[in-house]
């Protein structure tokens, strides 16, 4: 049976998100919107990238915020070991 991790990763600030993981998932927590490479999540939104197994994503992201409120997002990555 495989096995695996989730790694949680609150962000607050506009950064690069590395994957390196077999499925990512970015959930806007905060009230402003989440811009992730130009895909625009609104708040209570998120964006998902779905892995098979013995797949491993290797996309860097870019994470930027637009509009007035609070800027936060959760990051979760499945990491098989």
């Amino acid at each position: 049976m495989p096995k695996f991790t989730e790694d949680f990763q609150l962000v607050n600030v506009p950064k690069e998100v590395v994957s390196n993981c077999n499925q990512l998932t970015v959930l806007n927590t905060g009230t402003a919107t989440a811009v992730l490479n130009g895909v625009n999540i609104a708040p209570g939104d998120q964006y998902i990238s779905p892995g098979n197994e013995n797949e491993l994503n290797l996309t860097r992201y870019r994470l930027a915020f637009t509009g007035v409120g609070t800027n936060e997002v959760l990051v979760i990555r499945k990491i098989y070991q």
